[in-house]
C-alpha cells in the first residue's frame, strides 16, 4: 500500500510533555484534597428526653443549618452526605441552665456551643440558620 502523500503526519507528545503534565496533575490533586472548606447542611431537628411534667416540645424552627469545617477528602467522603439529616437534641439537657419555664429561647451561638460538646465536636463552626430558636413546653 503506498501512503497518502495528502495526509498530514500526527506528532506525539513528547516523553518530557507527559511528564510535565502527570507531575502537574498530581499537584493539583494533592492541593485540591488538603484544602480546607466550609460546607453547610440543612439538619431536621428532633428533639428528645422531655423534662418530668411535660407532654410535647414545639420548636419554632424544625430545620437548621449547621456550617462545618472540612478538609478535601474528608468532604467528599463525608456521611455527612446522607439523604436524610437529623440532629438529634436532649431537651432536657439543653434547657438545663435556663430557669424553670415553658418557654425557652436559644441563641445559634449557644446551641452551636451545645451541639459541639453533644454531637458534632470541634468540626462544627457555626449554626447558619435560624437566628434565635425558641422550644415551647407543654
Amino acid at each position: 500500500m503506498a501512503e497518502n502523500p495528502n495526509r498530514i503526519p500526527v506528532k506525539l507528545p513528547s516523553l518530557a510533555f507527559v511528564v510535565c503534565l502527570l507531575i502537574s496533575v498530581s499537584c493539583w490533586i494533592l492541593v485540591t484534597l488538603s484544602k480546607e472548606y466550609k460546607v453547610s447542611y440543612d439538619y431536621k431537628l428532633v428533639c428528645e428526653n422531655l423534662p418530668e411534667g411535660r407532654k410535647s416540645i414545639t420548636a419554632s424552627d424544625t430545620v437548621i443549618t449547621l456550617t462545618f469545617n472540612q478538609k478535601g477528602v474528608i468532604y467528599l467522603t463525608q456521611p455527612f452526605r446522607v439523604k436524610e439529616k437529623t440532629v438529634t437534641v436532649s431537651v432536657s439537657d439543653l434547657i438545663k441552665p435556663k430557669n424553670k419555664v415553658t418557654v425557652y429561647t436559644f441563641t445559634n451561638k449557644e446551641l452551636c456551643d451545645y451541639l459541639n460538646t453533644h454531637n458534632f465536636g470541634s468540626e462544627l463552626v457555626s449554626v447558619s440558620s435560624p437566628e434565635v430558636i425558641t422550644f415551647y413546653l407543654r
